[in-house]
């Protein structure tokens, strides 16, 4: 491959056979660097990372929070890229190749994907409810006097922080923007004006991808971006407030105590499991499209500690408009911290409007959240279309654009239950048990199969192959023992704190929770249900068939490269 030639992905697969069709691509190097930065940076970073570091120790949270960093989330990010970049292909494909016992891994991760991508575009159909309304003067979130607000509507300042009422911002999102119903067993029908929001927000998603990675790659150079410009923006404007000082105080307020209570580490473990994106297959994805000599090793330690500071940078952007809206309001700062979309649709609107020119600074900050959401939506839809595209060369290869289509058309219409007047509820169940306890049965599942059962130091000497040097023993510690213990850890400790769903208080009905399960009982199957079939119907004995299905023999370019290495140790041994 030349210089020139950087959007075709190398055609030859691990064996060496050529492919039947032509892998695309990414443009330049910096793609890809974009479009995973765009995938890990999400509303996560914004809404939750924040008010988890104030609940749990404020800077001391950092110490579990950087520790799960370097012995889960950098391992698992190499990992991904590795056999993404190795194999070249998505995340069906490469956990055949690596032990066809567990392929259905990459299934469950495309499942995962695929149930998430569901509530994720409605978030965005939500912001753009919010934008479009932000060039309406006065904010409509901001007086009491609109045909939606009820009597308990109170707009509070510094004279009447002591008298009970409910927010402008709390009502326009619950009533105007969600009608939301009073109780999970009411649902309600589909709210129109949101549904149509939910097609725009599709329609942006599908001509964002739908030529492919190497059309996706530029779009990222604007929506990877643009987030990090108004953040910066935002973050002057806050610091500048008066009650900012408070804010972040109460953000970085050292509580080691903290350090002690074992949902400290389970919340740190959690927040840079999800935020990272390991499980979604979508890192796999977009490593397969990279060259083949790339370093992936050097990508992961990047790409991990630019999400983990854009977290961290985040709480200072927010922090400081709570301060100053705590200050304005003359109550405790804790009367107006959130999380959720309470904190972007309720909390930081209202204090936004507060501030002169406040349709402006409203515009800018909902059109970052586009582009925040955006990126990890193409994330997904790649992920799946790409494991669909390489299990079904033939059927899918050359029409990847009908694919997407397809996709996006049955996924929105599944997602149309989340904007019903009961909609939240809905989301709020996707949302918890479709990136939950599934998803770290799925990462589990991948870990074990490569370092356990390909083995790592064959992976390690195959991906080293790669970067024409050895891959330090250290990545081996973590992927064969430190972060299969971690997964497991904090998956034990989310089934020790689990407790039913609720929202905001309000408990859901006994069926919802078994919803919930079913959804990630569902992602699990795919990869039990592939196993079991291949136990019963391979030729031989039990024995012969478990050998046949866990161990994949060695290339002949494996072969020669294992040799060679020990050639070169021995040498160093001589020496």
């Amino acid at each position: 491959m030349g210089e020139n030639d950087d959007s075709k992905a190398d055609v030859k697969g691990v064996e060496g056979e050529e492919e039947e069709f032509q892998r695309e691509g990414w443009g330049k190097k910096i793609e890809f660097t974009l479009s995973c930065i765009g995938f890990a940076v999400g509303f996560g970073n914004l809404w939750r990372f924040p008010y988890l570091c104030y609940t749990y120790g404020g800077g001391a949270f950092l110490i579990p929070y950087f520790l799960s960093l370097i012995i889960c989330g950098v391992p698992l990010m190499a990992l991904e890229f590795g056999i993404g970049q190795y194999f070249m292909k998505g995340p069906t494909v490469v956990f055949k190749k690596i032990c066809p016992l567990l392929f259905g891994t990459g299934f469950s991760m495309i499942m995962v994907s695929f149930l998430v991508s569901i509530y994720y575009v409605v978030i965005l159909a939500w912001i753009l409810y919010f934008l479009f309304a932000s060039f309406i003067t006065p904010l409509p979130w901001t007086t009491c006097n609109n045909e939606w607000n009820t009597p308990h509507c109170l707009v509070r300042n510094g004279s009447n922080a002591n008298e009970s009422g409910v927010s402008p911002a709390v009502e326009y999102f619950n009533i105007r923007v969600l009608n939301k119903t009073a109780s999970p067993d009411i649902s309600g029908p589909v709210k129109w004006d949101l549904a149509l929001l939910l097609i725009l927000a599709w329609i942006i998603v599908y001509f964002c991808i739908f030529k492919g990675v190497k059309w996706t790659g530029k779009v990222v150079y604007f929506t990877a971006t643009f987030p990090y410009l108004v953040l910066i923006i935002l973050f002057f404007r806050g610091v500048t407030l008066d009650g900012a000082g408070l804010g972040i105080s109460y953000y970085l307020k050292l509580d080691v105590s903290k350090l002690g209570d074992i949902q400290t580490w389970k919340e740190a473990g959690t927040q840079i499991f999800y935020s990272l994106g390991a499980g979604f297959g979508s890192l796999i994805a977009f490593a397969s499209y990279n060259k083949r000599n790339n370093n992936f090793l050097k990508d992961a330690v990047i790409i991990s500690s630019i999400n983990c500071g854009t977290s961290f940078f985040a709480g200072f952007v927010i922090f400081s408009m709570l301060g100053y809206m705590a200050k304005q309001q003359g109550v405790p700062i804790d009367r107006v911290v959130d999380e959720g979309p309470g904190l972007v649709f309720m909390v930081y609107p209202a204090g936004l409007a507060t501030l002169p020119g406040s349709n402006f600074w409203a515009v800018i900050f909902f059109f970052m959240l586009i582009t925040l959401g955006l990126d990890s939506q193409f994330a997904m839809v790649e992920a799946i279309a790409t494991g669909l595209t390489d299990f079904w060369p033939d059927l899918f290869a050359k029409r990847k654009p009908w694919l997407i289509l397809g996709l996006s058309i049955v996924e929105f219409l599944v997602g149309l239950t989340c904007i019903t007047k009961g909609g939240i509820y809905i989301f709020d169940l996707f949302n918890t048990y479709s990136a939950g306890t599934a998803m770290i049965v799925t990462v589990l599942f991948e870990i074990v199969a490569v370092s356990w059962l390909y083995g790592v130091k064959r992976f390690s000497r195959n991906v080293g192959s790669l970067i024409s040097w050895r891959v330090w023993i250290s990545w081996d510690i973590l992927w064969v023992c430190l972060t299969p213990l971690m997964i497991a850890a904090v998956f034990i400790l989310s089934i020790i704190f689990y407790s039913p769903i609720k929202y905001n208080g309000i408990p859901y009905p006994w069926w919802a929770d078994f919803v919930g399960w079913l959804m990630a009982i569902l992602c699990v199957l795919c990869i039990i249900c592939p196993a079991i079939y291949q136990l019963i119907y391979t030729e031989g004995t039990f024995k012969e068939r478990l050998v046949k299905l866990v161990y994949v023999p060695e290339t002949e370019e494996e072969i020669n490269l294992r040799e060679m290495n020990s050639v070169e140790k021995s040498g160093d041994q001589t020496v």
